[in-house]
């Protein structure tokens, strides 16, 4: 299907002279465009696209002549940046169709958090996501960087990415938040942490009757949960009636049609550190969702900071191939596709792994699937060789080299000031980080 899609009129370019219909030359050109795009290496830009003319050549049977690094720039400028978001959503659409995914309680766990993304320092892209000052003690240390504000809707038990967005770092977290709720749906619980609870945020998921909300509180989110930060605290699970809590928000929450009250369930969680998290949901029922429910729910949080890892570290996201603001769209939107294809093909695999009878349970080992996904990248869209043949290598790849999976682990949080020695050291950089693309 993927292999279909890309040779699709729906990925030519929006360009006025490019509306006319494409040769197949044409399109077979912009679609080696795309599949290099999708192979993103740390390699100079010839020598994956000299790499890139052999594999092709082999595949097609046919001396394939050498795209240069100029022609391969002229070409990525008539390619837009929503092709990837079209793979992107194809690929999620086609892990839901069946209905066939993990849940809990029947609940889809997604989770809606942002990460800043530093981007090449050119005019154009200053132009086009803004400049940040960077100050110093020493004035010739100081200097502009332009950074933008990512944000994605994540599946935690799935791994798959529902809606991503690559915005100016001046738009806001719950902004952006509010863009992802279109894409959610009945039966969804969205889990948030302390950067985004407020009343309207509130409001407008409860209002909607789309999906549910989990967020965790700071202490001064709200005057009346103030209390349940206190160790004495006895209510461990209640429901607090809330309102505007200032003549503002209520000429806001008018304006927009939203309801002035909102009951809204807190629940307090003792960590076995002894810390205290007040978490807050929509899911007033507690036959639905129990105390208990909880820790855990939040816990799941996490793997959506995992996911940024894996695309800022193990995908290299930052390190762009293009100096423009449509080659940074191309190359993060590329990344968001790449890690939502690569949850597909090993969605089967992990669930065999967890079925096996072991004393550790086991996984995929992501390093492994990603580099595999590289290398059978064009036979993907290439070879003649039926895609289920080719999946089905691809997938004994998958579990030759396994990881357990540890759970109820924690590490203690790095000192950044103490530690940033080290990732500016030479061996880290030439051999703890990983970088699988």
């Amino acid at each position: 299907m993927l292999k279909d899609k890309i040779h699709s009129d729906e990925f030519q370019s929006d360009h006025k002279q490019n509306q006319k219909d494409f040769t197949r030359e044409r399109k077979l050109t912009f679609a080696k465009i795309v599949v290099i795009m999708m192979r993103k290496s740390v390699k100079s830009l010839q020598n994956v696209l000299n790499e890139a003319q052999k594999e092709i050549s082999l595949l097609l049977k046919n001396d394939e002549e050498t795209i240069t690094g100029s022609a391969y720039t002229q070409a990525r400028k008539k390619l837009n940046y929503t092709a990837f978001i079209e793979l992107s959503d194809m690929s999620r659409d086609v892990f839901y169709e069946d209905g066939e995914y993990q849940r809990f309680k029947e609940y889809r766990l997604l989770a809606i958090d942002g990460s800043i993304v530093t981007l090449p320092n050119t005019d154009e892209i200053k132009k086009e996501f803004g400049v940040m000052y960077v100050k110093n003690q020493d004035a010739n240390f100081s200097k502009e960087i332009t950074q933008a504000r990512a944000s994605t809707l994540y599946d935690v038990l799935n791994h798959i990415t529902i809606d991503a967005r690559l915005d100016k770092k001046a738009i806001d977290e719950r902004t952006q938040a509010h863009n992802h709720l279109q894409k959610t749906k009945k039966g969804d619980l969205i889990i948030f942490d302390r950067g985004y609870p407020a009343y309207e945020l509130f409001t407008s998921i409860i209002h909607s009757d789309q999906s549910d909300f989990l967020m965790r509180i700071r202490k001064n989110s709200f005057k009346d949960t103030a209390y349940l930060f206190n160790p004495a605290c006895k209510d461990d699970d209640l429901i607090i009636t809330l309102r505007p809590s200032t003549k503002a928000l209520l000429s806001t929450i008018k304006a927009q049609g939203l309801p002035q009250s909102i009951k809204v369930r807190f629940i307090r969680v003792v960590l076995d550190n002894g810390d205290i998290e007040v978490l807050a949901t929509s899911v007033l029922d507690n036959t639905l969702l129990t105390t208990k429910d909880f820790k855990l729910l939040y816990h799941l949080r996490w793997e959506i900071e995992t996911h940024y890892d894996v695309i800022k570290n193990r995908l290299n996201l930052e390190n762009f191939t293009g100096l423009s603001a449509l080659s940074v769209k191309q190359d993060f939107f590329a990344t968001i596709f790449i890690s939502n294809y690569e949850s597909v093909v090993t969605y089967e695999s992990n669930q065999e792994l967890q079925d096996k009878d072991t004393i550790h349970q086991q996984k995929v080992n992501r390093s492994v699937s990603f580099n595999t996904i590289k290398n059978y990248c064009f036979d993907l869209f290439y070879s003649e060789q039926d895609i289920a043949i080719l999946l089905e290598k691809m997938e004994k790849l998958f579990i030759t080299n396994t990881t357990l999976v540890r759970n109820n682990r924690s590490s203690p949080r790095y000192d950044y000031e103490k530690t940033k020695h080290l990732r500016n050291a030479l061996n880290y950089h030439k051999r703890r980080k990983k970088i699988v693309f």
